[in-house]
C-alpha cells in the first residue's frame, strides 16, 4: 500500500490527525501531489487549522485553472471564502466570493446546458457576498449584489427568495437612512410573505418587516403607524410560536429580542399616544389637570 492510500485509509477510518501527518510528509517529497494537496485541505479544515486549509486550497487553484475545471475552481473559491468568514476576515471572503461571481457570471452567459446550475449557484453566491457587505458596512456595494440578485431571480428564483432578498434590501436602504426606498421594499417582501401561506417561518418574516418599519415610522414622528406595525409584529410573532409543534424549538416568546423590542416600543408609544404627542391625528384632551399619583 502507498503512502497516499493509508494516508486516504487513515482517513476513512476517522484518524485525520495520523493521515494528516501522512501527508504533509508526502508534501515535503512531492509538493505538487494533487491528491495529497486535496487532502492536506481538507484535513486542516477538520482540524481546525485554517490558515494552512487556505494555502493548500489557493495552491490547488494552480492546478484547475482550465474552463472545463469550472466547478472545481468554484468549490476551491466557496472553500477559501468559507475559511477566511470563519476566521472573521470578512473583506478577504469578499474578495474570493467576488472571484466565484464573476466566473459564475462568465459560465451563465456562455453554458446554455447548465445555466441553471450556474444560475442556482450564483444566487447563493449573491447571498453570501450581500451578507459580507453589510457586515462590513459596504452598504453602496451591498445595494449592488442585492439588485444583481433579485433580477436572477426574476429568472430563477422562488417567490420566497425574491422576498427574502428584497428584505435584505430594504434593510441595507435603511442602514443608509434611504427611508423611503427602505419602505418600499419591505412592503414589497410582505405582499409576497402575506401571499405565500401561514406557516410559522412566514409569520415570523413577516414579524421581522413590521419591526423595521415601525423602527422607520418612529423616527419620522409618525407614531399611530409606528404602534400599528408594532403591534402587527407583536401579533405575527405570537401566531408563529403558537404555530410550533413543540415550543421548546424557539423557546419563550419572551425571550425573543424582536418581541421584547417591539414590546419596548408599544408601550413607549401607547404612552405617546395617550399624551396626545401622536402627530398623526388631533388629540382631545381632558381639559381636567392629571393626577400622575
Amino acid at each position: 500500500m502507498s503512502s497516499i492510500e493509508t494516508a486516504e485509509k487513515l482517513y476513512e477510518e476517522g484518524e485525520y490527525l495520523g493521515s494528516l501527518e501522512l501527508v504533509l510528509k508526502i508534501l515535503e517529497k512531492e509538493p505538487d501531489n494533487l491528491k495529497a494537496l486535496e487532502m492536506k485541505a481538507s484535513l486542516c479544515c477538520i482540524k481546525n487549522r485554517l490558515p494552512e486549509a487556505i494555502r493548500a486550497y489557493k495552491k490547488l487553484l494552480r492546478f484547475y485553472g482550465s474552463d472545463e475545471k469550472v466547478w472545481a475552481q468554484l468549490f476551491i473559491l466557496d472553500s477559501i471564502s468559507f475559511n477566511y468568514r470563519l476566521l472573521k476576515d470578512l473583506d478577504k471572503a469578499i474578495i474570493y466570493c467576488e472571484e466565484s461571481v464573476k466566473l459564475c457570471e462568465r459560465f451563465l452567459k456562455i453554458d446554455g446546458s447548465h445555466r441553471e446550475h450556474f444560475g442556482e449557484k450564483l444566487a447563493e453566491l449573491f447571498w453570501t457576498l450581500g451578507e459580507c457587505q453589510y457586515r462590513t458596512g459596504k452598504y453602496f456595494f451591498a445595494v449592488d449584489t442585492y439588485k444583481k440578485f433579485l433580477k436572477l431571480l426574476s429568472e430563477f428564483g422562488p417567490l420566497e427568495a425574491i422576498a427574502n432578498v428584497l428584505y435584505e434590501l430594504a434593510c441595507v436602504y435603511h442602514k443608509l437612512n434611504r427611508t423611503t426606498e427602505a419602505l418600499s421594499k419591505y412592503s414589497q417582501a410582505l405582499r409576497i410573505y402575506d401571499a405565500l401561506g401561514e406557516s410559522a417561518h412566514l409569520f415570523n418574516c413577516r414579524s421581522k418587516i413590521h419591526y423595521s418599519i415601525c423602527t422607520i415610522r418612529f423616527g419620522t414622528r409618525n407614531y399611530e403607524g409606528a404602534l400599528f406595525n408594532a403591534e402587527k409584529c407583536l401579533l405575527f410573532l405570537e401566531i408563529a410560536y403558537e404555530k410550533i409543534n413543540d415550543p421548546g424549538d424557539l423557546g419563550d416568546i419572551r425571550d425573543n429580542s424582536i418581541y421584547k423590542k417591539a414590546k419596548r416600543l408599544q408601550n413607549s408609544l401607547k404612552k405617546t399616544s395617550f399624551y396626545g404627542i401622536d402627530t398623526g391625528k388631533k388629540k382631545v384632551r381632558n381639559s381636567k389637570k392629571r393626577s400622575y399619583f
